[in-house]
């Protein structure tokens, strides 16, 4: 690794942030809020801004509506920022094509998977020498090609060879052995992100309106407010769709552990907006589900919103996905790790292709142990048959 600092003496830095989505931004823009390159010159002359360039990389440049709706939630959330911290933010700016990103300009990369190949050709292309490497969505793991080419490293703790580039880490800990990052990571800037958030979720509560209404209307206002982070899975699954054993044993969990009540409470299906048209599980006829929702509003910002429309209803939000971490980190609502084993048993085909369903298991015991709560472990015997 080299440690050279990028720019070189009295050369402003120019940040390329390499993204995968809004709360992604939230983690990066705050790493990138305390960076010692980005801060501003001591005394009374004012300097400009640095430039900062966002992009957005991975599966939404493949969905042009979905990669539209991010631009314009970004498009409405960037006057927030500049005019919170101008001199920081005040050159932050949307590359809405890539053909819009310049060459030989940047002088540093801040991207969220230092090999995923989305984000990996930037750094080739533009020979960009300085990274920081701020994990995905709020940091919360260490990930590069399936984490086999960081295994070896990670036990070692040794970095990955880059030849004259400098890498930096700042990722939300602990790290288990075998997927921490090579390096040592950086303190993640935890009350500037919260700040940060409060911009995002102010510049979308319009947005989300629509569907906290939903919300509200589904649960009893004397009750808990129920919702279900719906893991993207039902494209692994047969028929490409979620079995309704899976459902009725996550009820069941709720109901047994959690004080969820079927004659009175109903769980909020918020869907991948990746999902089967008809939402992960099809339509379902119980009285205790309502949605699925897909939405275009982070379920980070839709819980802050329902906090803040309905401030004396807890919100609980369960699931199986990283967003589960973000929800606990940015609101402080309650969050439940459903279990696994149902769909081990609803899916035959992960008998065939067991390694996908451990990597499933090794992400999910690593976002429950750093969010604070006991890692799910699959017990992996036979589902009971459906209730009556």
């Amino acid at each position: 690794m080299n440690d050279r600092p990028a720019g070189g003496a009295g050369s402003p830095a120019a940040v390329l942030v390499l993204t995968g989505g809004l709360v992604h931004l939230v983690h990066q823009l705050a790493v990138l809020r305390d960076l010692p390159e980005l801060a501003p010159a001591p005394g009374p002359s004012a300097s400009p801004p640095p430039a900062i360039g966002l992009l957005v990389t991975g599966v939404l440049r493949r969905d042009p509506l979905a990669l539209e709706a991010v631009h314009g939630a970004i498009e409405r959330w960037l006057p927030a920022l500049r005019q919170r911290d101008p001199a920081v933010f005040g050159g932050l700016r949307l590359l809405g094509q890539e053909e819009e990103v310049p060459t030989e300009r940047w002088t540093i990369a801040c991207l969220n998977s230092q090999w995923q190949e989305g984000q990996r050709r930037w750094i080739e292309d533009l020979d960009l020498r300085d990274l920081v490497v701020c994990g995905d969505g709020l940091g919360i793991y260490y990930r590069c090609a399936r984490e086999l080419r960081a295994l070896l490293p990670s036990l070692l703790q040794r970095p990955i060879p880059e030849p004259g580039r400098r890498v930096r880490y700042v990722l939300s800990g602990p790290h288990p052995r075998w997927h921490r990052p090579p390096l040592p990571a950086a303190a993640v800037p935890e009350a500037r992100r919260r700040e940060i958030f409060d911009t995002l979720v102010t510049s979308q509560r319009e947005a989300a309106e629509p569907w906290v209404r939903f919300c509200l209307e589904a649960a009893d206002p004397q009750r808990l407010l129920w919702l279900c982070s719906v893991p993207n899975l039902a494209h692994q699954f047969p028929g490409a769709r979620l079995p309704a054993t899976v459902l009725e044993a996550w009820r069941r969990q709720l109901q047994r552990d959690h004080g969820f009540d079927p004659a009175r409470d109903r769980l909020v299906l918020i869907d991948h907006p990746k999902a089967p048209p008809e939402g992960s599980f099809g339509p379902r006829p119980e009285t205790w589900l309502a949605g699925p929702v897909r939405t275009g509003v982070g379920l980070e910002v839709l819980v802050a919103c329902l906090q803040q429309a309905r401030p004396d209803q807890p919100v609980v939000v369960a699931g199986l996905t990283s967003a589960l971490y973000g929800v606990r980190r940015l609101t402080g609502a309650e969050t439940v790790w459903l279990a696994l084993a149902p769909l081990w048993w609803g899916n035959p085909l992960y008998r065939r292709r067991p390694l996908e369903f451990l990597h499933r298991w090794l992400r999910v015991a690593r976002m429950a142990w750093i969010t604070g709560a006991a890692p799910p472990v699959p017990r992996l015997r036979p589902a009971p048959p459906l209730a009556q």
